[in-house]
């Protein structure tokens, strides 16, 4: 088989490009916690660039050809489960468990080689590399790709891209050494797999920033006592104008002064927790739910109507009567006031307003009960806790 290509010079601008690529992955890793695994890929990109120098070597010096095809073929086995390894990392932000796993793809390929001494055949070496390669990078691929439900960031599909580019450039490589023809040639190949290699130490850098302004953004909108959404959230998310039949309903944690200075702070902040679990168990999709400010929470039911937002409510309000807190040393009830926008482009600090007042005839009724704003055309109760 006739190949024209200068292997030496190829081989050593993919040593540059695999050593440029680690300490880009280095770099990220160590500004960041949110590039766990890239430092795994970069140890994996050095090894692919010894495996260059290697390779690069055999071909100078025909004595050591053999030795050297095999160390170059067990390093690029190395290389690319490290990658993978990494990549999986990088990924799930969790660490792969077992590591040493990464060592069996190299423990085999010297296996092998010994056994069959298939190193020394360059084209056959090509292909197992190359099939080595597509597998490693496809999986990555894959692997970002199904992740990705849970992080949708736009960097994630990128880094998903690239690694499914680079698998499939490799994976022609391996056809074109198998069937002896070769096109795109060897050389468009190794570049545009340089540019791919480039491109995915880019991506998982801006990966890096759009999980650091993401989480920014989390902790912005967070209440971080009890991980609902906060103030500032809610009156960016609800709008400024709400729809006929949205509803707004506010909560209040009955006696919750007298509970601070009975148990104190401590438990306080175990109520307000409790409270805001069950509240959350009954949001539905859509539904947006915050920490209004101290002992208050508020929800926006859209599209509700009057009915199912008192249901809803009720519904809440009951499954916070029926949390117990401290081991059954501590009940907690709410009282709800519900207000109902009549009509398209009622401003929402109008409904905020009805809501609070209602909230104040929950108070008056006893707590532990839900009430409709004054201006809603129906005033109901809702089921009293019994």
């Amino acid at each position: 088989m006739t190949n024209t290509l200068d292997l030496p010079t190829v081989l050593f601008v993919l040593q540059a490009s695999y050593i440029a690529g680690a300490v880009a992955m280095a770099y990220a890793r160590y500004r960041s916690r949110d590039a766990a695994g890239a430092e795994v890929i970069a140890v994996g990109f050095l090894v692919l660039a010894a495996g260059a120098m290697v390779a690069s070597n055999a071909e100078v010096d025909p004595a050591l050809h053999a030795r050297l095809s095999l160390i170059n073929i067990t390093l690029g086995a190395l290389g690319y489960a490290l990658l993978l390894v990494g990549a999986v990392e990088l990924s799930r932000r969790r660490r792969f468990r077992p590591r040493w796993a990464v060592l069996l793809p190299p423990a085999l390929t010297v296996a092998i080689g010994l056994w069959t001494d298939f190193p020394s055949i360059n084209w056959l070496r090509a292909i197992v590399f190359n099939l080595v390669a597509a597998t490693a990078m496809l999986t990555s691929a894959w692997v970002f790709h199904r992740d990705g439900r849970g992080e949708p960031l736009p960097a994630r599909r990128v880094v998903a891209l690239t690694f499914s580019a680079a698998g499939a450039v490799s994976l022609t490589m391996a056809l074109e050494f198998t069937l002896g023809r070769f096109w795109p040639s060897p050389v468009l190949a190794f570049v545009i797999l340089l540019t791919l290699m480039f491109t995915v130490a880019l991506s998982v850098m801006i990966l890096t920033m759009e999980r650091a302004v993401a989480k920014f953004d989390r902790l912005a909108h967070t209440d971080m006592l009890t991980g609902l959404s906060n103030r500032r959230f809610f009156f960016d998310a609800v709008p400024a104008n709400p729809g006929s039949g949205d509803a707004i309903v506010i909560f209040d944690a009955d006696r919750f002064k007298k509970l601070n200075d009975t148990w104190g702070h401590t438990v306080g902040d175990d109520v307000l927790q409790a409270t805001a679990r069950a509240l959350a168990a009954h949001v539905r999709s859509g539904d947006i739910l915050a920490r209004y400010g101290g002992e208050e929470f508020i929800l926006f039911l859209p599209a509700a109507g009057e009915a199912e937002a008192l249901e809803i409510a009720d519904r809440m309000r009951a499954e916070v009567a029926s949390t117990v807190i401290g081991g059954a040393t501590i009940h907690t009830t709410v009282s709800a006031g519900l207000a109902i926008c009549p009509k398209a482009g009622t401003p929402l600090q109008e409904l905020i307003r009805e809501a609070d007042a209602a909230l104040y005839d929950a108070k008056a009724a006893g707590r532990n009960v839900c009430r409709v704003s004054r201006t809603a055309e129906i005033d109901a109760d809702c089921i009293p806790a019994i």
